[in-house]
């Protein structure tokens, strides 16, 4: 396996407050990406919030112009309003909804797992009509089976969810995993942490069909890998929020990437995003939600 040299993630900076019109997607109209992926209930610093892919992944394509679908698992304990930027394609019921308890140190984050759905989302009996321009898949706790997807569209993944070992009150560790191969896959992210604990290097990813790579450095910035290059995007200026930045990078590139621009400007243009949300952006979420 390709080792990459360990660092950190990313973050990002300022822009107005404002949403951007939406280019026309696959029937003409703006941009749907569906988001594959569960809902989180975030303990951080002994208070409750939403959180999880849908919600970062989701208000990064909304603010940019874009039409977020979810689908998603939900217990009964969440008792969170669903925020009405995102459109919802499928909720599928539970006892239970994935809980975690985040604790800051030194520039480094640790999760707790608190409870986890037992359900599944397969797409083996799912029917996802090609009414979105791209999926992206970004499980929180092994939530997702990648066989069997029925769709004739660009894909993202997020490999965070397949290498979690999700054991109830202990710390998230990694284990490897085996992903299947997919000629639709399209953009991959991954932090260094948990691309060289998964025991893939880079050469199989793009194996497996992916055409583009995100790894991320936390404040470090993130590496952009194509079948021909890499290039690495170092942040210019840092925020302070730290939840869902992977989440905001890998769908801002996505949209843009959707939109027909091109690997680098896209990539440009997500690190902008992801420090504006860093810096500014998440106190408008967090007064929506």
């Amino acid at each position: 396996m390709d080792k990459i040299k360990e660092g950190r993630r990313g973050r990002r900076r300022g822009r107005k407050n404002k949403r951007y019109r939406g280019r026309r997607g696959r029937r003409g109209g703006v941009i749907k990406i569906l988001i594959v992926g569960n809902f989180t209930i975030d303990l951080i610093n002994e208070k409750e919030q939403i959180g999880g892919p849908p919600l970062y992944s989701g208000f990064a394509i909304y603010k940019l112009g874009g039409e977020a679908y979810i689908l998603s698992i939900l217990g009964k304990d969440f008792s969170h309003q669903i925020p009405s930027f995102l459109k919802i394609y499928k909720i599928i019921n539970d006892s239970n909804t994935v809980k975690f308890k985040h604790i800051f140190q030194n520039n480094s984050r640790k999760l707790i797992l608190l409870s986890k759905t037992n359900n599944k989302i397969s797409f083996k009996f799912l029917v996802i009509h090609n009414y979105f321009d791209g999926i992206l898949i970004n499980p929180v706790c092994n939530e997702v089976n990648l066989e069997n997807i029925n769709v004739n569209v660009p894909i993202a993944v997020d490999i965070q969810g397949f290498i979690r070992t999700c054991k109830i009150n202990e710390e998230i560790s990694y284990s490897s995993t085996n992903l299947p191969p997919n000629p639709l896959y399209t953009v991959f992210h991954s932090n260094i942490e948990e691309l060289n604990n998964s025991g893939l290097s880079i050469k199989d990813l793009f194996k497996l069909g992916f055409k583009e790579l995100l790894i991320s450095y936390d404040e470090e910035g993130f590496e952009l890998y194509t079948m021909t290059n890499k290039k690495y995007f170092k942040p210019t200026q840092i925020g302070t929020y730290r939840t869902g930045t992977g989440d905001i990078l890998l769908a801002s590139y996505f949209y843009y990437r959707l939109n027909n621009v091109d690997p680098i400007s896209s990539a440009i243009k997500a690190k902008e995003f992801v420090e504006w949300f860093s810096n500014l952006g998440y106190q408008e979420l967090l007064h929506i939600v």
